[in-house]
């Protein structure tokens, strides 16, 4: 044998023998790693979906309470207090969370110048109900308060 011949089977002899099946094994497990991410980020993503409109439906729900002044009040001191009409208020936004579904479960706090809307709801997952995880408890919270009169009306 010449030299350049004993050079290439020392180059060959520095690596190690391939083992039948050690690619195999590594594509398994990358392969259940590379799901296992995925669908955490499928059900991540319909758990925050869920918890915006959440957010949206108390926000609508706190507001449409707010809204309800109480006149009698409001007209006897000639427009200068405001305070809220508390059946009214909790009946607008028990009245608009309804509308927008079932399956909520509403707190509503009215206070004379406060309405504090608490909505939650369970939302299905796909992925963690592999793990025993069937259902994630989501909620969302949001206060108003009554807005009156014409503010800066600088023309």
């Amino acid at each position: 044998m010449n030299r350049s011949s004993w050079q290439i089977r020392g180059v060959w002899k520095r690596f190690p023998r391939a083992e039948s099946g050690q690619a195999l094994v590594w594509a398994a497990v990358m392969l259940s790693l590379f799901l296992s991410v995925i669908g955490l980020s499928i059900d991540a993503g319909t758990i925050f979906d869920a918890r915006r409109e959440l957010q949206n439906v108390a926000d609508s729900a706190a507001r449409a309470g707010a809204m309800q002044i109480d006149q009698n009040t409001y007209r006897a001191s000639s427009g200068a207090t405001v305070m809220l009409d508390p059946a009214a208020a909790h009946a607008a936004a028990a009245q608009y969370v309804e509308s927008q579904g079932t399956g909520f479960t509403v707190a509503i706090d009215v206070a004379s110048q406060r309405v504090v809307v608490q909505v939650s709801r369970s939302v299905p997952t796909s992925f963690l109900r592999l793990v025993g995880i069937g259902t994630v408890r989501v909620s969302a919270t949001a206060p108003a308060v009554p807005r009156y009169g014409i503010q800066n009306a600088n023309p």
